[in-house]
């Protein structure tokens, strides 16, 4: 509009010079009257350039903020217009468009997680309440003690599930690791020790692998690793701590009936089912595996499933601490 309004000016500056010229001297004031006329049209004009500018400007702004105004989170399938041309209005539509795409993902994201969380509370809890108004219609039963062992195993999962999604939230939230220097080796080695696996077990741990890391979140993540080992080896577990470039390397491999490539990254899933006996009706939660990568994530660092010669094998890589 600044060129616009230049324009005018020289515009209106030329005609009064051509107008003195031609009246010649005498006609001041017929002159002054004309001019001033112009200068009335010519402000005219700038206004009414600036009204159609600002309003072609404004008009598609306004539009966006109504459709935006209309969207609630009931409703986030839906995407306002992007208007044509790929002017900045239209490169701002499609910004909101995939802000609403991220929003709705997360909401199904959201509502599958709740309902397969109440689906696996509702089991153990069904459970537990049927065992407990079977004896207590048949309080003479001679059966009570294998009952309670059951209603045990119940109270056991459900307390399980609570606690996996406790550390769900408290990842979800965004809350920082408390870090600190570890010797990935000796954890590796103190948590191997506390435990009675079903298989024999090899280790395999380097001294001196260093990382900095949230000591009782990356003993979550492997007690995780062990405990779905345990869960599905047939004859061996395999574990190996040792250094790699610039990273602290742990695998945890067993010999069971290994993970199809199709399924490595769904095991991560929270509540992921497989088709194979790796699920969670091994005896785990269906967390312990998205809560590990999650952690691993946190820490800057990868948990995945590698090609192995037969069976699983996990792969935790964290970065060094040099």
């Amino acid at each position: 509009m600044g060129v616009i309004g230049s324009l005018l000016v020289a515009a209106v500056t030329v005609t009064a010079v051509v107008l003195r010229v031609l009246v010649g001297p005498g006609h001041d004031l017929a002159l002054a009257g004309s001019m001033a006329g112009l200068c009335v049209v010519a402000l005219g004009l700038f206004g009414w350039g600036v009204w159609s500018a600002t309003g072609r400007v404004v008009r598609p702004v306004a539009r966006l903020e109504t459709e935006m105004l209309e969207i609630t989170m009931s409703d986030l399938a839906r995407r306002v217009e992007v208007p044509s041309g790929g002017d900045e209005t239209a490169r701002l539509a499609g910004r909101v468009n995939a802000v609403l795409a991220r929003l709705e993902g997360s909401a199904l994201q959201r509502r599958a997680f709740i309902a397969d969380a109440s689906h696996e509370l509702r089991t153990p809890l069904t459970g537990l309440r049927t065992r407990i108004e079977l004896a207590l219609a048949d309080p003479e039963d001679g059966e009570l003690l294998d009952t309670l062992r059951h209603s045990l195993r119940d109270v056991e999962r459900l307390h399980r599930i609570v606690e996996d999604l406790l550390a769900l939230a408290r990842l979800d939230s965004g809350e920082e690791p408390n870090r600190e220097p570890l010797d990935l080796g000796s954890l590796v080695d103190d948590e191997l020790a506390r435990r009675t696996p079903p298989v024999p077990l090899a280790a395999k741990v380097e001294a001196g692998i260093r990382v900095e890391a949230d000591r009782e979140q990356l003993c979550s993540v492997l007690l995780n690793l062990l405990g779905n080992a345990e869960r599905h080896a047939a004859a061996m577990i395999e574990v190996e701590v040792r250094a790699e470039g610039t990273e602290a390397v742990v695998e945890v491999r067993d010999d069971g009936r290994g993970i199809p490539p199709a399924d490595r990254d769904r095991v991560f899933e929270r509540f992921a089912r497989l088709d194979s006996a790796r699920d969670r009706g091994a005896g785990g939660s269906g967390l312990g595996l998205a809560i590990a990568r999650q952690v691993a994530v946190t820490h800057g660092g990868r948990l995945y499933v590698a090609d192995g010669m037969n069976g699983a094998r996990f792969v935790l890589r964290l970065p060094l601490l040099r």
